[in-house]
């Protein structure tokens, strides 16, 4: 009976022992298992076990791999945990348990502009896992004879000649005085900017940024299109930006396209409506002479 009230109070936690296998070890042996546990661990997450012995990078298109993975090319072979410490500042301290290297985030947003979001997490035993969104290019416009070409975000993503440009809208009216690649012109204050942005991110949703070669922004409440060679739509402001492009693609689609010679109305609040330019007066050949005199006069003798 006294051990049943012995058990009772070992395991009612009121005796500083612990009672295991029959014996009761002393609080000072429990530390020291428990230290020792501690270290024993430590020394096998810091061992060549967790090195990291390969990075997967996800897929890029407007970066090489090569490029990409020559950015990580500093931790293959490096301990998995050492590498998160030295990318971890005391402020993300969270992040070591969710494995991600967030100093390398920073940094590879910096340097890569055309890196929308990006996550590098460390995988057990020896992985280094790279996870990457890329920004992507929706308008471009022109400044000092080079394309520049943005973002649904404003960003600018980079300046190319024309043999470089891609096929998508080239948007005239936009007033860039100063800019850097791997930033925004997107402030809010420049309505035009704004109203462009806003036009080409909806063209890039419906899959129609090819439909259209200019956009003519310079008065952002009569905007007007053009599409080569002799299409022009008049798109007027920019409230209903969606329905006034679901119906330019339809129509397009259904065979009005740049070659219609004619102009396509939208701007109104109705159904669009399509008039043909009108035929150019053709100047009529002087006829050739039939006068007699006239032929004998040229005549020789």
């Amino acid at each position: 009976m006294g051990t049943q009230n012995d058990k009772k109070t070992i395991f009612g936690l009121k005796d500083k022992r612990i009672f295991k296998d029959g014996k009761l070890l002393s609080k000072k042996t429990v530390f020291l298992l428990i230290a020792g546990l501690l270290v024993f661990s430590v020394i096998i997450l810091l061992s060549p076990i967790f090195g990291i012995t390969e990075v997967k990078i996800s897929e890029v298109k407007l970066y090489s791999s090569e490029e990409i993975y020559g950015a990580f090319e500093e931790y293959k072979g490096s301990n998995g945990f050492i590498s998160l410490l030295k990318n971890t500042t005391f402020s993300q301290i969270d992040n070591i348990f969710k494995k991600r290297y967030t100093e390398k985030e920073k940094s590879m947003l910096f340097d890569y502009p055309l890196i929308k979001k990006i996550e590098v997490k460390y995988s057990m035993p020896g992985e280094l896992v790279v996870e990457i969104e890329e920004r992507t290019p929706v308008m471009m416009t022109e400044k000092d004879g080079m394309y520049l070409y943005l973002d649904s975000e404003g960003y600018l993503l980079g300046a190319y000649t024309q043999a470089d440009k891609p096929d998508m809208p080239l948007v005239k009216g936009i007033d860039i005085n100063d800019y850097k690649i791997g930033t925004s012109i997107a402030d809010g204050k420049n309505t035009s900017i704004d109203t462009s942005i806003k036009i080409c991110s909806v063209m890039k949703q419906l899959s129609m940024l090819s439909y259209i070669d200019i956009i003519d922004v310079s008065d952002y409440n009569n905007i007007r299109m053009h599409c080569s060679p002799s299409l022009t739509v008049k798109f007027g402001g920019s409230e209903d930006v969606g329905r006034k492009l679901s119906y330019i693609k339809g129509i397009v689609d259904s065979g009005y396209d740049g070659a219609s010679n004619g102009v396509l109305d939208v701007s109104a609040g109705g159904n669009p409506i399509f008039k043909e330019n009108a035929e150019p007066e053709k100047t009529p050949e002087p006829e050739a002479s039939t006068n007699p005199e006239a032929v004998n006069s040229e005549t020789p003798n």
